[in-house]
């Protein structure tokens, strides 16, 4: 008597059944996933304009600045040289310096010329070769956002608590430089 052989899948057809449940896993999470959240990880904002310039190759070669119009479109430079225009920066406000009197004042940047685009920048970021920030404060409604030199954004609800943490940070503005 001979024994009969017990149907079964083959690898092949294992592999095709694998591969099927993958594309429904990929599917079903990609729509599950909130559009929101998606859109706004593209978007370049004070809080992680640090990890931006990290992921530069001229980060730390060479000071880097960054010009913003009220649009958001911007305009990244080396030596006045345009090296990438297709950046958005989705952060609006006024733009304050910090004096050594620890006062706060508004700036109002010159008219500048990068090639033929010549504009008022609403926000300009600086970022040094030894990878230092210029430390900048911007008003976004009703709160305070700190640029600290070493890439950190902080937030805060009014001026004073900001000041405050900037005097006990290692940025001091009563001695307008940096120190660590």
């Amino acid at each position: 008597m001979k024994k009969r052989a017990r149907a079964a899948f083959t690898l092949i057809e294992l592999l095709i059944v694998l591969l099927l449940m993958g594309i429904v896993y990929a599917l079903a999470f990609s729509y599950m996933m909130p559009k929101e959240e998606k859109e706004v990880s593209s978007r370049l904002t004070l809080e992680r304009i640090g990890s931006f310039f990290r992921s530069l190759n001229l980060y730390g070669k060479t000071d880097l600045t960054l010009y913003c119009k009220k649009s958001g479109q911007c305009t990244l430079t080396s030596h006045s040289k345009a090296v990438n225009t297709d950046i958005k920066f989705h952060q609006d406000g006024i733009v304050y310096k910090v004096n050594p009197d620890e006062t706060l004042q508004s700036i109002e940047y010159p008219h500048i010329k990068i090639g033929a685009d010549e504009f008022r920048p609403q926000l300009v970021i600086r970022c040094k070769a030894d990878t230092l920030f210029e430390p900048l404060v911007i008003r976004s409604g009703d709160k305070w956002l700190y640029l600290h030199p070493f890439g950190k954004a902080y937030t805060f609800s009014d001026p004073v608590t900001m000041v405050s943490f900037m005097r006990q940070s290692e940025y001091l503005p009563d001695q307008a430089g940096y120190a660590r």
